[in-house]
């Protein structure tokens, strides 16, 4: 059996309180997987790659006895491109990609299944968490990427385009909180500060920043998700894992409105070719009808509103999508997403709003809390 090596990618953090609270997030997820990583016995090595800065960050928090791929300065990062880069110089064959925020609840046994599966396997094979939208992805065959670099702007491609345009078999692992939930907005550490399974050093990380990440609508939402009967709409990338998730809890009644799964992944996005139907209805009636409208079907929303700006081929800066999600309308200048983050923050009903984790691991998060 060969071994793997581990991948994991540390990007830098924003210049606003809010990307660098998700970054700080981040980095405690990756000390984390890093100490799982070490105890794996299919794991050969870990290669961190991050900028000079963020190795000093990571290395502060006691991350050491790994390989360090410091980023080129002043080049622009393309993930495929720097992905090849790694295993070209390393001469990897068998890797396993991780986001540093990637696996903030995976288990070790979930880890070492996927590591198992590639590193037994002779053919072309690889073990993601969400072949639409992967946030890791373990594979053999690791020159196989060069062929298919140029279409990976993001990392949440791999897994598809390995699949679809490298001949790869793919396999995912079942649906959970562990293999959907990851840290991409301050949703994302808002579920982390309440869940039960969040390893304790990052648990006081987010408890030190809890006032600056307004857990009151989550807490509402939880109690929402506790009560018999209660009304919930699901608006967005919506995967059936968690609509069927939602749907197993005695006694709640969904309402699902799912689009552009996969946008991203299949370069919907990137070409300019998202239209939702949500967007568009918005776009007649106005924001403030269609949160009353909410507010008179449902009594929780989970809203993953990039679809929502995707649509409208506009991407406010990360500074502005986090204000957004935290209801913090003032600080945003992009007009439209300002005119629907006021009118989120005024509704009558707790509307949770995000990016895909918002219907996904996310949600399979506040499930396992209720």
């Amino acid at each position: 059996m060969d071994t793997v090596t581990a991948v994991i990618m540390s990007g830098p953090a924003g210049p606003s309180a809010l990307e660098q609270a998700v970054a700080a997030a981040r980095r405690a997820a990756a000390l984390d997987l890093h100490a799982t990583l070490t105890r794996l016995p299919q794991v050969g090595r870990i290669i961190i790659a991050a900028s000079t800065r963020e190795r000093e960050k990571l290395s502060a928090l006691g991350i050491d006895s790994t390989d360090w791929d410091v980023d080129p300065p002043d080049e622009p990062f393309h993930f495929g491109r720097r992905l090849v880069d790694i295993i070209q110089r390393h001469r990897l064959n068998r890797v396993a990609y991780f986001g540093a925020g990637s696996a903030p609840l995976l288990t070790a046994d979930q880890l070492e299944e996927a590591m198992a599966v590639v590193a037994a396997s002779p053919d072309r094979v690889a073990v993601t968490n969400n072949v639409h939208s992967a946030d890791w992805v373990v594979f053999s065959h690791a020159d196989a990427v060069s062929s298919i670099a140029g279409w990976l702007e993001r990392d949440n491609m791999l897994a598809w385009r390995l699949r679809e345009s490298a001949g790869f078999s793919m396999n995912s692992l079942p649906a959970s909180t562990g293999t959907r939930m990851d840290i991409d907005t301050p949703f994302d550490l808002q579920v982390l500060a309440l869940h039960p399974r969040t390893p304790l050093h990052m648990r006081e990380l987010l408890w030190e920043m809890a006032d600056g990440l307004h857990l009151d609508p989550v807490r509402r939402a939880i109690r929402v998700l506790n009560t018999p009967g209660s009304r919930v709409t699901l608006i967005g990338r919506v995967s059936g894992a968690a609509w069927q998730k939602l749907e197993s809890q005695s006694g709640l009644w969904t309402r699902v409105l799912s689009e552009e799964r996969g946008m991203a992944a299949n370069r919907r996005q990137a070409t300019g070719q998202v239209f939702s139907l949500i967007a568009d209805h918005i776009e007649h009636i106005g924001e403030a009808e269609f949160v009353a409208q909410l507010a008179r079907t449902s009594d929780v929303v989970f809203f993953d509103t990039r679809v929502y700006l995707a649509h409208h081929q506009s991407w406010p800066s990360a500074s502005e999508r986090f204000a957004s999600d935290l209801g913090q309308w003032q600080m945003i200048e992009d007009g439209r997403l300002r005119g629907l983050t006021e009118a989120i923050a005024d509704a009558p009903i707790p509307i949770i709003a995000g990016g895909h984790n918002v219907v996904s691991g996310g949600l399979w998060a506040l499930l396992e809390i209720v």
